[in-house]
């Protein structure tokens, strides 16, 4: 066995939607805010769906088969190197920032997290807000966190499916209402919300902030660039190389064949359309939705059908 179908932690939240369920195939009794595809994280974990391994954890996995499914790239005593989520706003989500890696030491933070997102439905007028537009003083900053005035102070970039956003751990950025992604991250849950719209939930309780720590995190200086416009290699397009991870795209019209190398597993998560995938004895049908989990090593795969399927790796 050397590819598993993986079930998603599924969570809700004051802003999420309800496509995950409706379109993406996200089972759960409430509506389904973020889908945690592949998640090693504790407590928060993905397990595998169906066959003889069906409920086991990502890190059961990792136990019962050894380090070696993830390959030689990953880094010994360290858990699950990413995690991967579709989330679907139907509300804007807080301004927010993630720290890096040395913030998140300094701060006590589960770690860094730099991540990306490829946007798959945008409603007419979506947006996210990605990075301050200009060179700002802490002190501002603090100031236009204070007053309800940060929105002014970010770069709004208007979405469609597609595109993709490459946002690196202390970037200020939301995703705005109407927007369904899929995104790839280092394994981390920490988020300091910056700004909430002075919204309650369900118990008419405001999210708390995390306004002293973030101002810690955040990059005040504007980002380089927005789009990841990729590059093609044989038959997919790397879409992001950074230290945490490798993302592609494939887009399969028939069939299709990639390689799993001993460096690195790999993820295929299908954002449209369906099809399948076969390794060696092995073969699962897909839909829109899915996320495999192929162990490092499994050599050649073939994806085979009408879809567009997004590999993660290290």
């Amino acid at each position: 066995m050397k590819i598993v179908r993986m079930r998603p932690y599924c969570t809700g939240a004051i802003w999420g939607g309800k496509k995950l369920k409706a379109r993406y195939g996200k089972e759960a009794d409430f509506d389904v805010a973020e889908a945690w595809e592949l998640s090693g994280y504790p407590g928060k974990e993905s397990r595998v769906s169906g066959g003889e391994l069906d409920g086991m954890t990502l890190s059961g996995l990792i136990d019962t088969f050894g380090r070696g499914i993830l390959g030689s790239k990953a880094k010994d005593g360290e858990g699950f190197p990413i995690l991967i989520k579709f989330i679907d706003s139907a509300a804007p989500l807080s301004i927010q920032v993630h720290p890096d890696d040395k913030n998140a030491k300094l701060l006590g933070a589960d770690g860094g997290k730099t991540e990306m997102w490829i946007i798959c439905e945008a409603e007419k007028d979506a947006y996210i807000y990605f990075g301050v537009k200009d060179n700002i003083k802490p002190e501002t900053f603090a100031e236009a966190i204070s007053d309800g005035t940060i929105t002014e102070k970010l770069n709004k970039i208007y979405v469609n499916p597609g595109d993709t956003f490459f946002i690196k751990a202390g970037t200020v950025h939301a995703i705005g209402a109407g927007i369904t992604l899929c995104e790839i991250q280092q394994t981390s849950d920490t988020t300091y919300r910056l700004y909430d719209y002075d919204r309650v939930d369900a118990g008419g309780k405001k999210r708390e902030l995390h306004i002293e720590k973030g101002k810690i995190a955040s990059c005040l200086i504007p980002p380089d660039h927005f789009y990841e416009k990729g590059e093609r290699i044989g038959n997919e397009n790397i879409l992001v190389t950074c230290d945490y991870f490798t993302v592609s795209r494939v887009d399969v019209n028939g069939k299709s064949c990639v390689t799993v190398g001993d460096d690195s597993f790999s993820s295929f998560t299908v954002t449209q359309g369906s099809g399948s995938i076969e390794c060696c004895e092995d073969r699962l049908r897909l839909k829109k939705g899915d996320t495999v989990f192929a162990f490092a090593g499994a050599g050649e795969l073939a994806l085979d059908g009408n879809m567009t399927v997004i590999r993660s790796k290290l």
